[in-house]
């Protein structure tokens, strides 16, 4: 179909509302709604990329209380009495809230209460990101809109990373050059920016073929090639991963998909020219501190404008091959949308993966399991690199973490205490770097299980509304679906599940992806009985009700957190009073964390009171028995307090719970 009857096409399916005529206030209300749903995953998502991507608490529970406020304001203006729900809705909304139930639920046998609530308080977030886009996305101009908005946010996250390398005199936003050669920011881990590079990819994909506005369009296509350029600075091998996930599934389920390859062809050949001259240039390269790079940077930067503008020449070009409706042309699209055609690709592709897996598959699995995290002198290497860097150990700690209690798990958040109890190499850690694995050794089977049906709903949910569709509500759907698959796959082998930011676009797009659903089911319904609408205004009731039990599950915490960091304020500044004083408050607002509990002890033994530190520094071992670095402060303390048996009796306990540490070894000087 040529651009300019697709487009036309795309008009009449998605809503009057993109075209000329009518007026009044209903027009202009569903352009302000329209505008609204650009506007909020736009503002969401690259407020908390630039506020450091949401893995700090303070960070990601001031993202969740904004959006659980905006649910309130949503509901309050009639949103739930218009909107379509469904099965999908019920089963989707009942697997997030049940499995942030159950990870409150299990800080009653949790080795730490407090990091319970706070992953419960994590789901929290998300659901409130998967509301928002379900009650927002209610109809297909905002569906438009609003993926659209996730699309913008992501591609906008790339250049502002990119600038940071590029031209860091410029952009003074980031760290300062010299420090990792892997691109961190904005959100503070290069894999967590590759995935989300690899998705903007895909979407300025969609978005250069299915945008109904024509700047956005061209401004997708000239994006292009900066973006796969920021993800070859993160060095990234699951940015690979999750670039071949998200656009090879929004390929293979379009219509147009040899025009997205095509398209993306274009971004690659705009941006190959940068990539080769970055590897000349080692101090760009290598993010070395000092004038070479920012000059570097510069040429770079100038090499990165001429490609851009061959991929939007390229793309003209291949605009002009799609109206021309050429013979050769026609018969290569038809031979990318004949299904035999398709099946005997999928099996050669099949086949070639089988090949691969057999010819190298050995070697790269004694490389992915092997305990040595070394890591190349070259970050470029790391593409070609088979090194898990030590993920074989971490999910071998959370497979023997399962067995210990398969059950009901030890708790969410605890994977740490396992990890630093049952781990072989001497590596630090907090994550099991796969959501899947690390639930099931939190929360046993009931909370794997748990996680594993809440994937599966929401993928399974997209695809079924991607079958459904026809048209540009098809593909659509399909980046939507493509999106939510990358961050299942790179969820499965990394740990930015934790991370606010990138979590917001799997949920902000399943919510949008379930709406659509609604409606689908809503018109086959109605289609068969006659029967339209039902108006569920119990969900107004339970939204309200959620949002305020959501508001105070994160008030406390974010108020702790809070306090803390004045507290440490305040004992920088020689202020022990103060200092004192707010962890106090710390304390009271949540007696059940260890956190005030180890400031309070802190605080008491610089002052020199060592019985007041060591009862601070048990009660805070009675709420985090599993935490070996409460045993050796308080060892510590007896120490300073001229109580070496009951010292010596804490560090012991300490290496127990921690064999692998180094400096345990060194006694009480070590870990400092």
């Amino acid at each position: 179909m040529p651009a300019q009857q697709a487009l036309t096409e795309a008009r009449r399916q998605v809503g009057p509302s993109y075209g000329r005529g009518g007026g009044g206030s209903e027009t202009w209300r569903a352009r302000l709604e329209e505008s609204s749903a650009l506007i909020s995953p736009l503002a969401l998502i690259l407020g908390l990329a630039l506020a450091g991507g949401g893995f700090v608490l303070g960070e990601r529970h001031i993202a969740g209380l904004a959006v659980w406020i905006l649910l309130v304001a949503l509901l309050a203006l009639g949103a739930a009495g218009r909107a379509t729900l469904g099965r999908p809705f019920y089963w989707a909304t009942g697997l997030i809230a049940g499995l942030a139930v159950f990870s409150a639920f299990s800080s009653l046998w949790s080795g730490s209460i407090e990091l319970s609530v706070t992953e419960a308080d994590r789901v929290l977030v998300y659901l409130a990101f998967f509301l928002a886009a379900f009650l927002i996305a209610q109809t297909e101009q905002r569906r438009q809109r609003f993926a659209e908005g996730i699309g913008i946010s992501l591609i906008a996250i790339a250049l502002v990373a990119l600038s940071t390398r590029l031209i860091p005199h410029v952009v003074d936003i980031g760290p300062a050059v010299g420090g990792n050669a892997r691109l961190g920011y904005p959100l503070g881990y290069w894999n967590a920016n590759a995935f989300v590079f690899g998705v903007a990819a895909a979407l300025a994909l969609w978005m250069s073929r299915r945008s109904l506005n024509a700047p956005l369009r061209w401004f997708a296509v000239g994006a292009l090639p900066a973006v796969l350029l920021a993800l070859y600075f993160t060095y990234s091998r699951g940015g690979l991963v999750a670039l071949a996930v998200a656009c090879g599934c929004l390929i293979a389920l379009s219509h147009d998909r040899l025009w997205l390859l095509a398209t993306l062809a274009i971004g690659v050949a705009g941006a190959l020219p940068a990539v080769l001259a970055t590897q000349d240039r080692r101090a760009l390269a290598d993010n070395i501190a000092g004038g070479a790079a920012i000059d570097q940077g510069a040429t770079v930067l100038a090499i990165l404008a001429a490609g851009t503008l061959l991929a939007l020449a390229l793309f003209w070009l291949l605009r002009r091959l799609e109206r021309r409706e050429h013979e050769v042309t026609g018969r290569a699209l038809a031979m990318s949308r004949n299904p035999t055609v398709l099946k005997a690709l999928a099996a050669g592709l099949a086949v070639l993966a089988i090949g691969a897996a057999i010819a190298v598959g050995g070697r790269a699995w004694d490389q992915f399991t092997s305990p040595d995290v070394q890591f190349t002198s070259y970050p470029e290497s790391h593409f070609n690199d088979f090194s898990g860097t030590g993920r074989g150990e971490m999910w071998r700690v959370a497979i023997d973490a399962f067995g210990e209690d398969p059950v009901a798990g030890h708790g969410a958040g605890t994977y740490r205490f396992s990890w630093d109890e049952l781990r072989h190499i001497d590596l630090k850690l907090l994550d099991a770097h796969s959501l899947y694995l690390e639930a099931f050794a939190e929360l046993g089977l009931i909370g794997g299980l748990l996680v594993l049906a809440l994937v599966g709903v929401l993928l399974w949910t997209g695809f079924a509304a991607w079958r459904a569709a026809s048209g540009p509500r098809r593909e659509l759907h399909a980046v939507l679906l493509a999106t939510c698959l990358a961050f299942a796959v790179g969820a499965g082998i990394d740990w930015f599940w934790e991370i606010a930011a990138v979590g917001a676009i799997f949920f902000l797009a399943a919510g949008t992806l379930v709406a659509a659903r609604c409606g689908q089911l809503l018109r086959a319904r109605a289609a068969a009985d006659g029967q339209g609408d039902q108006r569920r205004f119990g969900l107004a009731v339970a939204g309200l009700a959620t949002a305020w039990i959501a508001a105070l599950a994160l008030i406390g915490p974010l108020l702790v957190d809070r306090e803390i960091d004045a507290s440490n304020a305040a004992a920088a500044d020689g202020n022990l009073p103060s200092a004192i004083d707010h962890a106090d408050t710390a304390r009271s607002i949540e007696p059940w964390a260890a956190t005030p509990y180890v400031q309070l002890g802190l605080l008491a033994e610089s002052q020199g009171d060592y019985a007041t530190a060591e009862e601070r520094l048990s009660q805070a071992i009675d709420r985090e028995e599993g935490n070996w670095q409460l045993y050796y402060l308080r060892s510590r303390v007896e120490r300073e307090a001229g109580d070496a048996r009951a010292a010596a009796a804490d560090l012991g306990e300490a290496r127990r719970l921690n064999p692998e540490e180094a400096c345990l070894q060194e006694g009480f000087e070590g870990c400092g």
